[in-house]
Formats: structure tokens, C-alpha cells, sequence
């Protein structure tokens, strides 16, 4: 999903922070657990977007989670920044588009991977390895399940997806045998 001009903005900011810094690697994992945190905490994610809460009591409540949890100097200056500038509701999306700038600087390609049965580690090593052989990037792979694909899998690289299920040949022949029939 393409994020906001102000997502993308703020993102490039704290980027160019963090890799003047040196601190690439850090700040993107603090991006990642509280990325994790709107993910898995409706309370927190309420909070963070909801219009009625003071900046005060955000600002607050950024800083004890920036020391509970052991944020970087720079990720608790960003987050008391976009407080201040009324664009805290915009942090999934600054965390997605920084995450974007992250992957592209270190050649890191998101994949996400759905099979029919849970992949074993042999499978997963494999089908990551043929992933990197052909894009020339160090793949990032999500796996997930879904028994509907009745057997083989997904492979979904940004906007592409490739589907090489047992559904999806079947779609396939039964479109093949009803334009055969029309024939």
C-alpha cells in the first residue's frame, strides 16, 4: 500500500538520521517492536491515533515505553518530534515507508510465501535460495498457511505474485475445458 506524502517524508528524515548516525540497524528494530506493538495492542494503536489525547500525555507515555523497552536516543527524539508535530497517528505508515528505505539500502527483498502445508526447513531454505538466485537479493521470507491452495504454494515479491497452487491449476483447466466446451 503506497503510504502518505508526510509518511514518506518523515521516514526519509529519521533514515538519513539514522544512517549519519550509524545507528541503522538499531533504529530499524526499534521501528520494528513498535510497529509490533500497534500490531498487537488495539489499546496502544487507539492511543497513539486518537485525536482526543493531549500531546502531553503521549509525549509521556512514549517516553516510559522509550525506557521499558530501551528505544534509541534517536527513535525516542523521532517519536517526542512527531508528537510535537501533531504526526504520531501517521506511525504505522512511517514505519512501513522507513522499513521500505531500509530494505532497498541493504538489498533486502520482502517475500511473502503461503503454502498448502507447513514448509519444513530443508523446503523453506530452498525455495529462499532459487528467491535470491533470481532477484539478486537477500530475500525476506513470510511463510503462512493456507489449506485452500489444496497443494504447492504463493509466492507474492511486492506487487507480483506467482502461483504455482494445485487451485490455481485447476482454475485454470476448468477456464481451458469450459472454452473448449464453447467451442
Amino acid at each position: 500500500m503506497p503510504q502518505s506524502r508526510v509518511a514518506t517524508r518523515y521516514a526519509t528524515a529519521l533514515f538519513r538520521q539514522a544512517k549519519q548516525a550509524g545507528s541503522l540497524e538499531t533504529t530499524i528494530g526499534d521501528a520494528r517492536g513498535l510497529r509490533s506493538l500497534l500490531k498487537d495492542s488495539r489499546d496502544f494503536e487507539l492511543f497513539v491515533t486518537s485525536p482526543v489525547i493531549k500531546a502531553a500525555q503521549k509525549d509521556g507515555a512514549f517516553k516510559a515505553i522509550g525506557e521499558k523497552v530501551a528505544l534509541a536516543p534517536l527513535t525516542k527524539n523521532f517519536l517526542s518530534l512527531l508528537v510535537q508535530k501533531n504526526r504520531v497517528a501517521e506511525l504505522a505508515d512511517i514505519i512501513d515507508s522507513f522499513e521500505t528505505l531500509y530494505n532497498k539500502e541493504s538489498n533486502i527483498l520482502p517475500v511473502e510465501i503461503v503454502s498448502a502445508i507447513e514448509l519444513d526447513n530443508a523446503q523453506k531454505d530452498a525455495l529462499v535460495k532459487k528467491l535470491e538466485a533470481q532477484t539478486g537479493k537477500k530475500a525476506q521470507a513470510q511463510y503462512s498457511v493456507n489449506p485452500t491452495l489444496i497443494g504447492g504454494f504463493t509466492v507474492k515479491v511486492g506487487d507480483s505474485m506467482m502461483d504455482g497452487s494445485i487451485k490455481q491449476q485447476l482454475v485454470l483447466l476448468k477456464k481451458r475445458l469450459l472454452e473448449g466446451a464453447m467451442n
